[in-house]
């Protein structure tokens, strides 16, 4: 049994607003192994760092996120999140803005793929996590299989993670070997430590989302699942 490594899901989120600056500051501040973060592509082709479909929830604006220009999406305001009086003036952030705090604290980056609007799109992700020197630091990630295969066109060796909300299947293990080296990322309300135990026992890294309860933690943590996402501390600093 080994400690899983873990992933500050939208940043330290439970303690700053998800998917800003502060946020992921805080995790590399609390020892965070990695951080997870959500991207899309705006209409001028800029990578940014938000989660919904919408910036309704999040921010004083309206309306869907990739249909946004660069410029008009940066002028919003981030109004709701933890804690978000401690944190005035936030705006939503680049994906190179991240990467930045991320090589600055050595933590290992998760970047989920959205929404975007061509395959020219994904071709610029892959080159902007390598110009910001960060390639051989970071996991994508998504729902999406077809997106994970055209990412593994671009690049051979970045690591992959597919994302299901679904109980682990066979289909899964056969996707993860075409795309290999990748993981499997599943939430845990989905699985289970003998089913989990059974993937990692075939050399399969697993990762689980979102856990916030050190219970479930050890729950998993005999299944040898490789990475715990969380919004919050669940383990001890230097760990």
């Amino acid at each position: 049994m080994s400690e899983p490594k873990y992933v500050a899901h939208r940043g330290l989120s439970m303690r700053a607003p998800e998917n800003t600056i502060p946020a992921f500051e805080l995790a590399g501040r609390s020892g965070f192994w990695g951080i997870e973060c959500d991207t899309y592509c705006t209409t001028d082709g800029q990578w940014i760092v938000h989660h919904d479909r919408t910036v309704d929830r999040m921010t004083d604006g309206t309306g869907k996120v990739k249909q946004f220009a660069f410029a008009d999406i940066r002028r919003l305001n981030i109004v709701a999140g933890n804690n978000i009086g401690s944190y005035p003036g936030l705006r939503i952030p680049t994906l190179g803005e991240v990467l930045d705090v991320c090589a600055s604290y050595g933590m290992h980056a998760f970047i989920e793929i959205e929404e975007y609007h061509r395959d020219a799109d994904l071709a610029h992700l892959v080159e902007l996590v390598e110009r910001h020197g960060m390639m051989g630091n970071s996991s994508f990630i998504c729902f999406n299989a077809d997106d994970l295969k055209k990412v593994r066109a671009l690049h051979r060796d970045v690591p992959l993670g597919f994302l299901s909300a679904k109980p682990p299947a066979e289909a899964d293990l056969e996707l993860i070997r075409q795309l290999a080296p990748a993981f499997l990322d599943y939430d845990y309300k989905a699985t289970t430590p003998e089913q989990i135990r059974e993937l990692t026992a075939k050399g399969i890294g697993v990762s689980l989302w979102t856990v916030n309860s050190r219970d479930i933690v050890e729950r998993f943590k005999d299944a040898n699942v490789t990475y715990i996402t969380t919004d919050d501390l669940l383990f001890e600093a230097g760990k």
